[in-house]
């Protein structure tokens, strides 16, 4: 059985023309369930390590399976 597969994503706040603050995700990696019940997580290269990041289940894109 595959493993399921996880976008891990950057929350970033900005501020719309319309004064509201609003969040936007930017992907930075994927992570993957392991057989000890943890993750493996591959970030994308020249990502800093620092603040939050967000472990969101990947969604099918174009036709594929998770």
């Amino acid at each position: 059985m595959a493993k399921k597969t996880y976008n891990v994503l950057k929350p970033r706040e900005y501020t719309d023309s319309n004064g509201e603050v609003k969040k936007h995700f930017i992907e930075v990696g994927a992570a993957w369930e392991i057989d000890s019940g943890g993750m493996s997580i591959e970030l994308h290269e020249g990502i800093a390590l620092l603040g939050r990041f967000v472990i969101l289940p990947r969604k099918e894109r174009n036709g594929e399976a998770e």
